[in-house]
């Protein structure tokens, strides 16, 4: 669980940072619906949040730590890749031989060398930072 900070000011626990959980994401991003959290009050009530009443950015940095701290790697460091998940490659790209790391999100999508390949939760190891 991670941090939710209310921001609708409408809401019973608008400024209030609350314990909980993404729910439902918009994978597709078009736009037609909100992404549904779930939180829990210092009460003990469950309660469901939709991105537009929360602070998006404040939950999603604190999903990129966790998945930056599990990859044991950041942005800008070179890596050998142990094991790909799904994900898109260019044509000549390989998987063997040392990668930079050009971006991270906070799903776990990574980039390497400026967009050759993008992985899903890859498994790799840091030969320089």
């Amino acid at each position: 669980m991670f941090d939710i900070r209310v921001t609708d000011p409408k809401n019973e626990f608008y400024g209030q940072i609350l314990k909980g959980s993404c729910f439902y994401y918009d994978i597709r991003h078009t736009g037609d619906s909100d992404d549904l959290y779930v939180a829990e009050t210092k009460d003990g009530r469950k309660i469901n949040l939709l991105s537009s009443q929360i602070d998006e950015k404040h939950y999603h940095n604190q999903e990129l730590e966790k998945v930056t701290k599990e990859m044991g790697a950041d942005i800008g460091d070179k890596v050998i890749i142990l094991e790909t998940g799904s994900g898109s490659y260019s044509r000549d790209w390989e998987t063997k031989g040392v990668h930079t790391i050009t971006k991270i999100d906070f799903t776990g999508h990574v980039t390497f060398d400026n967009g050759n390949a993008t992985i899903f939760r890859p498994k790799v190891k840091v030969v320089t930072t």
